[in-house]
């Protein structure tokens, strides 16, 4: 069971504090959640893209998650395409159908919208990696600490933090194993046909967390987890003026933000 996604290295990035990070992940998030148009959360997914190349991490992991939520995007683009309610029409194609919620129109503000939540979404699917793998789960879980969470609520945090990784890499391994039984095609055919094949993942996937969660509850009673004891570190942790500089730009670009959306 891979429980860390950790991927050591001397960057920049691997050199912050876990607590700048984590201030800087939930301004991101706060920051993807506020802006509404596509063209401001594209320069948000330039920053993470950046901050992904600055932390020399694998660009095949970004390619995965692009491959595997291309069709969940195309789902949510259409919905927004056809449904969302706007002023700019750009195509007529039929009568108005009340009962679904259908103008008969495409408007522009679906489609701007639909980009929007697509780019949103990418944003959230790649900054929690991010984290996760120039943070080790030690620090992470200091940092939660630091900030006064109770540590039975960091530790859940910090694992849920680490599953993203561990479900693609056991994803990764059963379909090669499946390619190798001739179960499924996940490359060929259409995209009814890929949407099948990737489903086909789901039943081994479930089974696998189930294990992983029996394995993990043995370790953790095992070691007297929960135990009512005054816990100590052998990890210290200190911010450092770069840190400060961090989280105050952080700050900046959501006043930024805010003042975008309702300045």
């Amino acid at each position: 069971m891979a429980t860390s996604a950790f991927i050591p290295a001397n960057t920049f990035l691997h050199r912050l504090d876990a607590r700048s990070k984590l201030i800087a992940l939930l301004t991101i998030l706060a920051i993807a959640m506020i802006l509404d148009h596509p063209v401001y959360i594209l320069g948000l997914l330039g920053i993470v893209l950046f901050s992904w190349l600055a932390a020399r991490l694998p660009l095949n992991f970004l390619g995965n998650i692009f491959k595997y939520f291309s069709g969940i995007a195309l789902l949510i683009f259409c919905i927004q395409l056809f449904f969302y309610p706007g002023e700019i029409y750009l195509l007529h194609l039929s009568r108005p159908i009340p009962l679904i919620g259908f103008s008969g129109y495409i408007s522009l503000e679906g489609v701007l919208y639909g980009l929007a939540l697509i780019l949103r979404l990418i944003v959230i699917l790649t900054i929690a990696p991010l984290l996760v793998m120039t943070t080790p789960l030690s620090e992470l879980m200091l940092a939660l600490v630091k900030f006064k969470i109770p540590y039975r609520f960091a530790f859940i945090l910090t694992t849920a933090m680490s599953l993203l990784p561990s479900i693609q890499n056991r994803a990764e391994l059963i379909q090669q194993a499946q390619l190798c039984r001739g179960v499924a095609d996940f490359e060929q055919g259409n995209l009814i046909l890929r949407l099948r094949a990737s489903a086909s993942l789901l039943i081994p996937l479930i089974l696998g967390a189930f294990r992983d969660s029996q394995t993990l509850e043995v370790a953790i009673s095992s070691r007297a987890f929960g135990a009512p004891v005054q816990r100590t570190y052998l990890l210290e942790t200190h911010l450092r003026p770069v840190d400060y500089s961090l989280i105050m730009a952080s700050g900046l670009l959501l006043l930024f933000s805010l003042w975008i959306r309702w300045g």
